[in-house]
């Protein structure tokens, strides 16, 4: 009864999907995509952690609160919301049993996904997907949808998700009866764990490799993984994990031909999975005590598993425990000679077999051609190989002189190699030092020229207050004292007018001036400067929220002017190009850190568009101060741009003491 293992480890499989899809603490990033989302997100965050907290003890309760999130999200048009919500929501169907509606909520996942383009949710979505394929039984639908997920988990997981993620493929490779992969990726997660050492990802790999070694006939290894696993599994006191060792090391015994060891180690599981009362354990146990009793003639007490085994199978719709099922339900009533009961269940195995293997041959066509694109490289390959052999052969069947001559030859063509290498590498060396050497060139040419800049800048603002503005204020004073000269009314109105253009014409000067070098950037730092400026901009059709996170130091003069110029002209592009009536501006400083984001809710732009407004000015700037940055747009969705600095080069020092920014 080897096959019914599709069911084994199943409410584990939930917990450590749920961590690898990074629900755990940090792991995954909030399900709101702007900040006209954040209210909603939050709350839709706070009824999916209530629903994971009551999902084992009350499914119907976690059931509520999920429809809860997905309505929120639904209703804000919050599609990461809505993804969330939906992956939540597989488990509590999974857990009650419903299988086909957790692979339809998946599937929809997936195609969202898919649609916001985010490499964590489609992840989840895919293992998701894959979880309730596990369930339904169509395990090559599982397994391609657990590669996928795998595949994104390579390139975005830790090593921690990648070890669980070889757990469950291996699993499923395992339920395949794929001998190779159930034990390669068994193995990898093995080694993956040596540097991780956590205990639930240990305790499931430990698990999986004894499987594995049992799967591939290894039963004296598998035995001492056992004995390795159950303490463990004994002293972490938990019931499920308990009740699927003893089950493990029961089908183990099963392999070996030990019917009586296997009666004991399933009649322990069996009255673990009656305290825990979930269909699948029930299903699996009772299935298990089946075989056993079958194999060792008490058909009486067979019949009586079989049947508990198949009423669960058939309520739940667990279709392919229920063809394993059925096939042992034949083989029992032939034994016991009612062979028309024995017919009846041989068709409805042979029906539903003949329909799960079309599902899962319908799920592999996909597949196929990289498969065959593989074997065509693996055949080059052997050809390859072949006729490597045979010219060692030719050369070993020469005399020892002959063999002395290609020794001597191949030690020289190596040292020759050797001495090519090492050539070559330093040469590489050089050039990578020259690039450096053109690359510091570029940068130095580069900051000269925003001191420059600066500089003429400043020049520009001090003659424009000083001399114009100056100018025009005496202008303004003598018109003023030749229109207390005169009694005429139409000259005292153009004189009036007048002197308005030119109070007009002072007040422009002086705003022009500010802007090229603003004077409380230099007394008092970005906050205060950056405060002023947006209070300038703020008006009735046009808001800008600003927030500032920690206390920033204060910096280099011509840092901070460079910080400020990069801030304004973000600014400035929204104002121009992104038809936006609000945006949001955060800084903040941790450890050395100086991090500013602007985000608007505007008409957004392409990825690969940005370039058109302004933005490699920008990035020529900021990588001037080896600075980074990152701009997140689609159409429709307004604009993010990221910028950070490491400032810590840039603190301003007096007498060995970092002079902080007071707020002012």
């Amino acid at each position: 009864m080897s096959n019914l293992s599709s069911y084994s480890f199943r409410l584990k499989l939930m917990v450590f999907l749920c961590l690898i899809l990074g629900e755990s603490k940090g792991q995954i990033k909030p399900v709101y995509e702007s900040d006209k989302y954040k209210a909603d997100s939050i709350r839709i965050k706070q009824l999916l952690d209530s629903g994971f907290k009551v999902v084992d003890a009350q499914p119907d309760k976690a059931e509520n609160y999920c429809k809860k999130a997905l309505e929120i999200a639904n209703n804000t048009g919050n599609l990461k919301g809505v993804i969330a919500a939906n992956n939540t929501y597989v488990i509590v169907l999974l857990i009650q049993g419903k299988y086909r509606g957790a692979l339809d909520v998946a599937s929809k996942s997936v195609a969202l996904s898919k649609q916001v383009k985010s490499d964590a949710h489609l992840a989840q979505s895919y293992s998701r997907r894959g979880l309730a394929g596990i369930f339904l039984g169509h395990f090559q639908m599982a397994a391609n949808n657990l590669l996928d997920a795998a595949i994104i988990l390579e390139r975005i997981g830790s090593k921690l998700e990648i070890q669980k993620s070889f757990n469950i493929l291996s699993i499923v490779f395992t339920e395949l009866k794929d001998k190779k992969k159930s034990l390669e990726y068994a193995l990898s997660a093995e080694s993956l764990g040596r540097s991780n050492k956590d205990l639930s990802a240990d305790i499931m790999t430990l698990m999986q490799l004894a499987r594995a070694r049992a799967l591939n006939n290894q039963f004296e290894i598998s035995n001492s993984l056992f004995d390795k696993l159950l303490p463990l599994v004994k002293k972490k006191e938990d019931i499920g994990t308990l009740t699927y060792t003893y089950v493990y090391m029961a089908e183990l015994a099963v392999q070996e031909r030990k019917y009586k060891k296997a009666l004991d180690l399933y009649q322990i599981a069996y009255k673990l999975a009656v305290q825990l009362k979930i269909p699948d354990c029930l299903i699996y146990t009772n299935g298990g005590l089946a075989r056993v009793y079958y194999e060792l003639n008490d058909y009486q007490k067979s019949e009586y598993h079989l049947l508990q085994g198949i009423s669960y199978a058939r309520k739940v719709e667990s279709e392919n425990m229920l063809r394993e099922l059925l096939l042992l339900g034949s083989e029992l009533k032939e034994k016991q000679n009612e062979l028309r009961d024995a017919l009846h269940y041989r068709k409805e195995y042979e029906q539903l077999n003949a329909r799960l293997l079309g599902l899962d041959l319908q799920q592999s066509i996909q597949r196929l051609e990289a498969e065959f694109q593989n074997s065509v490289k693996e055949r080059e390959i052997a050809q390859q190989k072949l006729l490597n052999a045979k010219n060692q052969l030719k050369i070993s069947q020469k005399d020892n002189y002959i063999v002395i001559s290609i020794f001597v030859i191949v030690t020289l063509a190596a040292f020759t190699l050797l001495i090519y290498f090492w050539y070559r590498n330093k040469q590489r060396i050089a050039n990578k030092n020259l690039v450096l050497l053109q690359k510091e060139k570029e940068m130095q040419v580069l900051r000269a020229m925003i001191d420059g800049e600066e500089t003429e800048r400043s020049r520009l603002a001090k003659d424009l207050h000083d001399g114009v503005g100056g100018l025009l204020s005496a202008t303004k004073m003598h018109l003023s004292i030749l229109q207390n000269d005169q009694n005429y009314p139409d000259i005292h109105n153009h004189f009036n007018h007048t002197v308005s253009m030119l109070d007009s014409a002072s007040q422009e000067i002086r705003m022009i001036a500010h802007n090229l070098a603003p004077e409380l950037l230099v007394k008092f730092g970005l906050n205060k400067a950056l405060a002023a400026y947006f209070s300038r901009l703020q008006s009735p059709k046009f808001k800008i929220n600003y927030l500032k996170v920690g206390e920033v130091p204060r910096l280099e003069s011509n840092f901070e002017l460079l910080v400020y110029r990069v801030i304004q002209e973000l600014i400035n592009n929204v104002i121009k190009h992104a038809h936006s009536n609000y945006v949001l501006v955060q800084m903040s400083y941790h450890e050395n850190a100086l991090s500013i984001t602007v985000e608007d809710n505007g008409v957004g732009v392409k990825m690969g568009e940005s370039e058109g407004l302004g933005f490699n000015n920008l990035k020529s700037r900021v990588d001037a101060v080896n600075g980074y940055i990152e701009v997140d747009s689609s159409p429709g969705n307004g604009t993010t741009v990221f910028v950070e600095f490491d400032v810590k080069k840039y603190i301003k020092q007096e007498k060995g003491l970092i002079i902080q920014n007071t707020g002012l």
